[in-house]
């Protein structure tokens, strides 16, 4: 196993990933998160680039993989 991809993530990432792994949208998350949409959906596209994963399954598997906790 390579380094843990979910290392390199911010706090707000993680947070956001938090809430993704449950399976819960963009538009909650915002609202939770106090967020704006679109600042939800840039921190999403970052999540996947630093964890070089395409899509909600890829992302569930890695946290599997690495024992994230959601």
């Amino acid at each position: 196993i390579s380094k843990n991809p979910f290392s390199q993530l911010a706090p707000r990432e993680l947070e956001t990933l938090h809430y993704l792994l449950q399976g819960i949208g963009t538009k909650k998350i915002a609202d939770t998160l106090s967020l704006k949409m679109s600042t939800v959906s840039t921190i999403k596209n970052r999540i996947y680039e630093k964890t070089n994963a395409s899509n909600i399954k890829e992302l569930l598997e890695l946290a599997s993989l690495y024992n994230v906790n959601y």
